[in-house]
């Protein structure tokens, strides 16, 4: 049996290394509006047979057109929901705000719940239905659809490509990584912070591993983040990970989807 519950970081509490200054208050009438890219659906094979038990067995799912962030949802953006709804603020802000100079980070320190409750607000804002991706939706886009690549710029690891191995742990500005980007110019799938997904963990169709279940429900996280070391940890495309529904963490954040 196993459950991954891997981050590499405890929760941290609002602990922050950047200078707590907050930044100007929020404009509301020209909030920012993330951009999306268009997935064309297909059919891939999801896993992998020499990866973890976790990821095996390799396995062909078939996925719909849908639109995804390019990037994973800023904190100028996640200022303007809380500011609008009074959700309350990520526990590392200060006075309710961002620390300035990180507006264009990606937005911490957020749970599953504050994810679908952004979605919620973002669907009311724009007219659309916007949700977290599926497993399978965000692994599509990572490996190129039918391409099958490894990582979303092909199927050779390379460190330019990606924030990981930081030594403080802090990501970066998103897209600041370009070079890492999928075929459709979605970037830091892999890297910067691990993203919510809303599938709860289970074992993958014919796989002999047993998922253990638990009183609180855990759900899949992608991606890997700016703290983890890519020459320990072999995080790819098809890597899993799963964390407590409620869970918060330095290194743990988000990016939407919606249908065609």
């Amino acid at each position: 049996a196993y459950m991954v519950g891997f981050l590499g970081t405890k929760t941290m509490g609002g602990t922050n290394n950047a200078s707590p200054t907050p930044s100007i208050s929020p404009n509301l009438p020209n909030a920012p509006k993330a951009e999306m890219v268009k997935i064309t659906g297909g059919t891939f094979k999801m896993g992998r047979n020499d990866g973890d038990i976790k990821e095996r067995p390799e396995h062909s799912v078939t996925i719909k057109d849908f639109w995804m962030d390019k990037t994973e949802v800023t904190n100028d953006e996640y200022v303007n929901f809380v500011a609008e709804t009074n959700h309350p603020a990520p526990n590392h802000w200060v006075n309710g705000k961002p620390v300035q100079g990180t507006e264009k980070f990606p937005v911490r320190f957020v749970s599953f719940d504050d994810a679908e409750s952004f979605a919620k607000w973002r669907s009311t804002r724009d007219g659309v239905t916007y949700r977290l991706p599926s497993e399978e939706e965000w692994e599509y886009a990572a490996r190129n659809g039918s391409k099958n690549n490894l990582y979303p710029w092909g199927d050779k690891f390379e460190d330019a490509n990606t924030v990981m191995s930081v030594s403080d742990s802090e990501p970066a500005i998103v897209g600041s990584k370009p070079n890492g980007r999928n075929f459709w110019g979605v970037v830091d799938l892999l890297g910067n912070v691990w993203e919510w997904t809303a599938t709860e963990i289970n074992a993958y169709p014919g796989s002999a591993a047993q998922v253990q279940k638990t009183a609180e429900k855990r759900i899949v996280v992608r991606g890997g983040s700016a703290h983890e070391n890519p020459a320990k940890i072999n995080i790819s495309s098809t890597f899993r990970a799963d964390v407590p529904v409620k869970q918060k963490e330095k290194n743990l954040g988000f990016r939407l989807v919606r249908s065609d």
